[in-house]
């Protein structure tokens, strides 16, 4: 067996155990009709067994699992369950990216829904995002309704963001990313999650000074200290795996501003994949006009999925000359239009992890 095979078959393991609502663990440890294969892949993976596994898999014996098995079979067993998750996470957030298409099976449970996919302004839709007011929310939930049966929001969009957003703005032009693989005719369960408060506005610089042909560039970082020190940077650091936060504002002409925020992870995910948030947004207002007067014309939150030798690519650099090494794939998940432009903090209170880069640039803004 070759190493591409391996992963390839752990990916097809990997969806069995979601198709089945196993976890990996159970059908590692009892594989049914499928002890061939598990069997197959133990004795290749335990073939591979490296020191760095012995170390970085030795302490998980203890927990237990996969009794009865000799040392290395148990290493083995471990590393194995760990690598079919990895494997489903790059299969799953490659899916989540996908281009709305008529095969999915959203639109071929709903085939109307085609028609509500956001059109751009020269008339073409964007196949990522689909009009809020086509679908409905259950409980206000990452559930919603379409048709006569459900499917649910992308996992990477808080469903607090989007009901904050309506209540604010409900006639905004408003556009949400959907999970077109999953359509279900019952109704599933909804996740516990924390409540979204309404966040706070910070206040801002008294005009809006950016003029045409001026940028503006600002990155905040994350250190590794001890959780005794800073207890918040430590939590976003080893917990939400949070590294930086980058800011970049350009007026290209005198009534036209754009801004991206990035927020960057660790580039050592063994998913292999570093995805980080993303926030564009772009106004027509000109210079000095007073910050409450201005509008965003859209206000975008995505996410960039950097893969391979793209992670360190992009990791390396920053936004401060406003290009940096594309994505290898991406996609929306919300977008809103013609709302006010310090709307923008309060998304981003909501949207990006690490609230200690967010506090400290805002810190920033309001002590300039």
């Amino acid at each position: 067996m070759e190493i591409d095979e391996y992963f390839e078959r752990l990916g097809h393991l990997a969806k069995i155990a979601k198709e089945s609502n196993f976890t990996v663990y159970a059908l590692v440890e009892t594989p049914g009709s499928h002890a061939a294969m598990v069997a197959a892949l133990l004795a290749f993976r335990e073939s591979i067994l490296t020191a760095e596994d012995e170390n970085g898999l030795s302490g998980y014996l203890a927990i237990g699992f996969f009794a009865g098995r000799t040392h290395r079979e148990r290493l083995a067993a471990f590393a194995m369950t760990f690598e079919i998750e990895h494997e489903w996470k790059r299969r799953e957030v490659k899916r989540l990216c996908e281009r709305y298409d008529s095969s999915q099976r959203l639109f071929q449970s709903v085939p109307g829904l085609l028609d509500k996919i956001r059109r751009r302004a020269s008339g073409s839709q964007d196949f990522e995002l689909i009009e809020v007011s086509a679908v409905n929310s259950v409980s206000g939930s990452e559930i919603y309704r379409v048709g006569n049966a459900f499917t649910k929001l992308c996992p990477y969009l808080s469903p607090g963001i989007v009901n904050w957003a309506q209540t604010e703005w409900p006639t905004a032009p408003a556009f949400v990313r959907l999970d077109a693989g999953y359509y279900s005719a019952t109704q599933p369960l909804q996740l516990l999650t924390e409540a979204t408060l309404v966040p706070a506005n910070p206040r801002w610089l008294e005009d809006f000074s950016l003029r045409k042909g001026m940028k503006d560039f600002a990155a905040y970082y994350l250190l590794d200290r001890p959780p005794s020190e800073r207890h918040a940077e430590y939590w976003d650091y080893h917990a939400k795996n949070v590294r930086r936060l980058e800011v970049h504002v350009e007026r290209r002409e005198d009534d036209y501003l754009t801004m991206i925020i990035e927020e960057l992870p660790r580039p050592d995910d063994p998913s292999g994949l570093m995805i980080a948030r993303c926030i564009h947004l772009d106004t027509h207002d000109p210079a000095f006009t007073p910050l409450g007067q201005v509008e965003m014309q859209h206000l975008d939150l995505a996410i960039n999925v950097y893969e391979g030798e793209d992670r360190e690519k992009r990791f390396a650099q920053s936004l401060q000359n406003g290009k940096v090494q594309a994505a290898s794939f991406r996609t929306h998940l919300f977008r809103i239009e013609q709302t006010p432009f310090v709307s923008l903090f309060s998304f981003c209170e909501m949207f990006l992890e690490s609230k200690v880069l967010l506090s400290e640039w805002l810190n920033e803004l309001v002590s300039a």
